[in-house]
C-alpha cells in the first residue's frame, strides 16, 4: 500500500484539550452534528465541559474514540432527512452510559454494554460523563440491520459476546493505522459476523410492509430522475414503481414521509447547484424552479430550515470556501474527517 493510501487510514486526534471549555463544546458540537444534536444542561456545564475524540477510517466505516462530559443527544426526523448518512452505529461504552428513547424503545446503556443505533431513526438520550468507541458502519455491511429493528438494542456487558465485540473494537482502534484496506474490510466483516451471531438477532422483526431494500432503492432512483417535475406525487410514484400508496408511505415512514424525502432531495440538489462556480450567474429563482419548486419564497424558507442559511448566504460561503460541516448536504464519513481537520485549525 502506498503512502497516500496509508495516510487515509491514519487516526486524527482533534486535540480539544488545548481549548477553553466553551471552545471545546463548540468544536465538539460541530464534530458530532452530522450524527446528533448535542446540548448541555446549563451555562455551568458549558463552563466545565471537556471532551477528547480521535477518528480513524476503517475501510468504508469510521471508528471514533470519545471521552466527554454529560450531555443530551438528539436526532429528529429533520436530522434524518438532512444528514445523508444511511448508517448503523455500533457503540461500546467503556465508562458511563446513557438512558432515553430510541424511536419508541426506552433504553438504558451502562459501562461494558454494546449498543446499536440506526441513523434512519430518531432518538433522544441523556448521557452521563462517558468514554466509548463508536463505529459508524454503512447499513449494507450489517445484513441483520435490513431484517431486524436494532435501534436501541444492547448486548449487556456481563455477556461474553459483548466482551468479545468490545475487545474487537478496541483492537481496531489501536491498529487502524497499520491495516491495509483489505485487512480493514476483513476486520469489519468479522465484527458483523459477531453481531449477526449475537442475541441482537432476537430483536423484533422490523415491521415495514413490502419495505425491502430493493424496492426502496428503486423508488429513490425514480424520484431522483424526476426531481425537476413539480407534479411528482405519491400517486404517480406508486403507479410508476408498482407499489401501493400505503406501502410507499410505510417505506418512507422513517424519513418523515415520501413528500418530505422529495423536498429534502430537491433542496440537496439546489444546494449543490448554488455552490457550483459555473452557476454563479444563475438566479436563485431559476435554481429553485429547476429543482422542482414552484415558488421562490417557499424555496427560500425551506432552504433556510434545512441548512440554517439563506440560498444567497450558501452561495456566498461557497464562493469564499467557508461552508461549515453542519450545513454541507450529504457530508459522508470520509468527507467528515477532512472537513473536521480544517475546522479544527480555525480554533
Amino acid at each position: 500500500m502506498g503512502a497516500g493510501a496509508m495516510a487515509e487510514q491514519e487516526t486524527t486526534d482533534f486535540a480539544l484539550g488545548r481549548l477553553a471549555a466553551e471552545q471545546q463544546f463548540a468544536l465538539w458540537h460541530d464534530l458530532v452534528r452530522p450524527l446528533f444534536r448535542v446540548s448541555l444542561e446549563d451555562a455551568e456545564a458549558a463552563g466545565s465541559f471537556r471532551a477528547d475524540v480521535q477518528a480513524a477510517p476503517i475501510a468504508d466505516a469510521l471508528l471514533t474514540t470519545c471521552t466527554a462530559r454529560a450531555q443530551t443527544f438528539e436526532r429528529d426526523h429533520g436530522d434524518v432527512r438532512s444528514s445523508g448518512w444511511d448508517h448503523v452505529v455500533i457503540q461500546h461504552y467503556v465508562a458511563g452510559g446513557f438512558e432515553g428513547a430510541c424511536g419508541d424503545r426506552t433504553v438504558a446503556v451502562t459501562a461494558g454494554d454494546v449498543n446499536v443505533l440506526d441513523l434512519n431513526r430518531t432518538l433522544r438520550t441523556r448521557a452521563t460523563d462517558f468514554s466509548n468507541l463508536t463505529l459508524i458502519l454503512p447499513r449494507d455491511r450489517l445484513a441483520i440491520a435490513g431484517t431486524h429493528d436494532l435501534h436501541g438494542r444492547a448486548l449487556r456487558g456481563g455477556d461474553a459476546i459483548a466482551a468479545v465485540i468490545g475487545s474487537h473494537l478496541r483492537s481496531l482502534s489501536a491498529h487502524a493505522g497499520a491495516l491495509t484496506p483489505r485487512e480493514a474490510g476483513s476486520a469489519l466483516d468479522a465484527l458483523c459476523l459477531l453481531l449477526a451471531g449475537s442475541d441482537l438477532r432476537e430483536a423484533d422483526p422490523l415491521v415495514r410492509a413490502a419495505a425491502s431494500a430493493s424496492a426502496h432503492e428503486r423508488i429513490c432512483a425514480h424520484i431522483d430522475r424526476h426531481l425537476d417535475d413539480p407534479d411528482l406525487t405519491p400517486a404517480g410514484i406508486a403507479a410508476a414503481c408498482r407499489v401501493s400508496r400505503a406501502t410507499l408511505y410505510r417505506l418512507f415512514g422513517f424519513e418523515g414521509g415520501v413528500m418530505a424525502y422529495i423536498a429534502g432531495r430537491r433542496l440537496d440538489r439546489a444546494f449543490t447547484a448554488l455552490c457550483r462556480p459555473e452557476a454563479e450567474h444563475t438566479s436563485i429563482a431559476e435554481v429553485a424552479y429547476r429543482s422542482g419548486f414552484t415558488s421562490e419564497a417557499h424555496f427560500s424558507r425551506s432552504f433556510r430550515s434545512r441548512f440554517a442559511m439563506a440560498p444567497r448566504e450558501a452561495r456566498r460561503r461557497a464562493r469564499e470556501g467557508l461552508a461549515p460541516a453542519r450545513v454541507v448536504a450529504g457530508l459522508g464519513p470520509n468527507d467528515w474527517i477532512g472537513t473536521m481537520r480544517r475546522l479544527r485549525e480555525t480554533f
